[in-house]
């Protein structure tokens, strides 16, 4: 989603970085945390959307500064200071070229080279860079659980409580650097090849399944046992696919007004394949 920059925003981003034409810029505001102007192929500029965001930006920006270098592909780097001003901040960044895979489809050697990049990175310089685990949409609390349950079909809220009984394991399951969201325009390809990674706001020491689960929401399900560094990551995805699903459920049933039969017939079969698997 994009709408048109204010004089503001553009006014602000000249003052931080005038090296850049911002005139012709516009607004991505997709994101959950932060708008994003952007200057096409010269700069971007990240603009919180809460006081939370504001607080949380120079961490973000520090840990991207602390993986420069460690990928074969680029990150969105910042290009000067952050800047505060009455519970906002903003930052300018490096213009990361290229545009989103097509879905339900990849390239497994690059594919997994993404995840053998992340497992490789030493989480011990990262410590207070990171975010928690489950940031997007908060953990599975028991009134989470309930919620969530009690708008399924008796079928899947057996399946649902299974495959969330799985997660729950999982917190022993040795962390590596997750990115969170390791999917669509966060990845930026041209003609086959990863040119960068964008957005590292969700990125937390965690079950490294997770990135495996999120690329094969965007490429394809059918490609998780061939691009899992090991079989037993491959099932933990599967696992964490159905929760994801679950998670749409829970956001969607926030609504009172709105019909779930759409959605929930639409994460039906992801759901109990993932129970089956939980199961064994």
């Amino acid at each position: 989603m994009q709408r048109e920059a204010t004089t503001r925003e553009i006014e602000l981003a000249t003052t931080l970085h005038p090296a850049a034409d911002w005139n012709a810029a516009h607004v991505d505001t997709g994101g959950q945390f932060h708008e994003v102007l952007v200057a096409p192929g010269e700069a971007v500029m990240r603009m919180s959307r809460t006081p939370e965001a504001a607080a949380a930006m120079q961490r973000r920006v520090d840990l991207i500064q602390a993986l420069e270098g460690q990928f074969s592909f680029l990150l969105p780097s910042a290009l000067g200071r952050v800047w505060h001003d009455a519970g906002l901040s903003a930052v300018i960044q490096r213009y990361v070229p290229g545009a989103a895979h097509l879905p339900h489809a990849g390239d497994i050697t690059a594919l997994r080279g993404v995840l053998a990049e992340l497992a490789a990175v030493d989480l011990g310089p990262l410590e207070g860079l990171l975010a928690p685990p489950f940031t997007f949409g908060g953990p599975w609390t028991p009134d989470k659980i309930e919620s969530t349950l009690e708008v399924l079909p008796q079928n899947l809220a057996v399946a649902a409580q299974q495959v969330l009984d799985a997660v729950d394991s999982f917190a022993e399951v040795p962390a590596s650097l997750v990115h969170g969201d390791l999917a669509g325009h966060n990845m930026r390809w041209r003609e086959g090849t990863l040119l960068g990674v964008i957005d590292w706001d969700l990125a937390a020491a965690w079950d490294p399944a997770l990135d495996t689960a999120y690329l094969a929401l965007w490429h394809g399900h059918d490609l998780i046992e061939t691009i899992a560094p090991s079989a037993q990551e491959a099932w933990r995805a599967r696992i964490w696919l159905g929760a994801m699903g679950l998670e749409s459920v829970f956001d969607a049933s926030l609504d009172p007004q709105r019909d779930l039969s759409g959605l929930i017939g639409k994460i039906a079969p992801r759901l109990l394949k993932a129970a089956a698997v939980a199961r064994g």
